[in-house]
C-alpha cells in the first residue's frame, strides 16, 4: 500500500472511502472535527450512521471497531466510522489503536475500496501523543494485508505534516 500525507481536511478528498473517528462508548461527545465531517456528508449519511448504531451497536461502537455507511454528499463513496480507543498513560492500549486501523482496512476491503483518506487515528479526540499515534499508523497500515492501494493521511497543520513525513522517511 502506498501511504501519502497532505495538509487539509477530509471533506474534499476524492477517494473511495473517508474514515471518520468516533468516540468510544464511554465518551459520548463526538469531536467537533468529526461532527463537521458527518455534517458535510449530509443528512443521508447521518441518518444511516444513527440507524446502524441503533440496530447493531446501541451502546456505542466498541473501541477499535469500524463500520461503514454511505458517504452522502462527500466526493467519496463510503464513510468508514471507527471508534478510537482512549489514550491512558498508565495502560498500554496501542494494540487497540492498531486494531482500529486493521478494522478500517477490513471494512474497506469488504466494500471494495482501493483508496482511502483518514486522519491518523488518535490525532483528534481522544488525543494520543503525536509520536505514538504516528508510529502506530505507520507500522500498522503498511503491514496489514489489504487490497487498499493508497491511504492518504490528512493532517490539519504543517507541523503535524512534518512529524508524519519524518516518521515516513525512517
Amino acid at each position: 500500500m502506498k501511504l501519502r500525507t497532505v495538509v487539509g481536511d477530509l471533506t474534499g478528498q476524492p477517494v473511495d472511502a473517508v474514515v471518520r473517528v468516533v468516540p468510544p462508548p464511554r465518551r459520548r461527545r463526538t469531536p467537533d472535527d468529526e461532527l463537521g465531517l458527518l455534517r458535510a456528508a449530509g443528512p443521508q449519511a447521518l441518518a444511516a450512521f444513527e440507524e446502524l448504531l441503533a440496530l447493531s451497536h446501541p451502546a456505542g461502537l466498541p473501541a477499535g471497531q469500524a463500520v461503514s455507511t454511505t458517504a452522502g454528499t462527500l466526493p467519496a463513496r463510503w464513510l468508514v466510522h471507527v471508534a478510537a480507543p482512549q489514550y491512558d498513560i498508565r495502560v498500554d492500549r496501542e494494540h487497540l489503536l492498531s486494531a482500529a486501523y486493521r478494522s478500517v482496512l477490513a471494512v474497506a476491503d469488504a466494500l471494495g475500496a482501493r483508496t482511502l483518506a483518514l486522519t491518523p487515528i488518535g490525532m483528534t479526540q481522544p488525543y494520543w501523543p503525536l509520536d505514538v499515534a504516528t508510529r502506530v499508523a505507520l507500522t500498522t497500515l503498511p503491514n496489514t494485508p489489504t487490497r487498499v492501494r493508497e491511504a492518504t493521511l490528512v493532517v490539519r497543520t504543517p507541523a503535524a505534516l512534518d512529524v508524519v513525513a519524518a516518521a515516513l522517511a525512517r
